[in-house]
């Protein structure tokens, strides 16, 4: 009976250990390659304005809004680039940002303000897909998406 007491108190311990949440973000969710390692962000996008989720808005033409994108590379990142996709349209280039460093220590994360101007003219309830895209020098990306609709 000790030994099974003895057991289950090991067992218990490693247990323990084993759910420990690690401390180092860059082990835990960089994805390397033979190329090096791809970008890592996953922050809820929203209005930076009204601090609303960017797919659960209905937003009307010409008003325009910044989201935040939070992110972190062990590559370089090389530039940040903004499409969109107007209802059943082709998917347009809006804008190319520069990388430059933005490290918030609060977030612990590179962040960056993205702005963007929903077109006019646009009948309600048109679909538009923004793809928030980090590119690496290495070539490697991540591309966020988020829908809003116009009203």
């Amino acid at each position: 009976m000790k030994k099974i007491g003895f057991f289950m108190i090991i067992a218990t311990g490693l247990l323990a250990a084993a759910c420990k949440k690690s401390q180092d973000i860059n082990r835990d969710y960089a994805v390397p390659t033979g190329k090096g390692s791809y970008p890592v962000s996953s922050n809820t996008l929203v209005d930076m304005s009204t601090n609303k989720n960017l797919g659960t808005v209905n937003l009307n033409g010409g008003y325009t809004f910044s989201t935040e994108l939070q992110y972190f590379s062990q590559e370089p990142v090389k530039e940040i680039n903004l499409y969109s996709t107007v209802g059943s349209g082709a998917r347009t280039k809006v804008t190319t940002i520069p990388y430059a460093p933005a490290y918030s220590n609060l977030k612990k994360l590179d962040t960056l303000l993205v702005p963007y101007t929903i077109p006019t003219g646009q009948a309600a309830g048109t679909s538009i897909r923004l793809e928030y895209e980090i590119v690496n020098q290495n070539t490697l990306n991540l591309i966020r998406t988020v829908t809003v609709k116009t009203s």
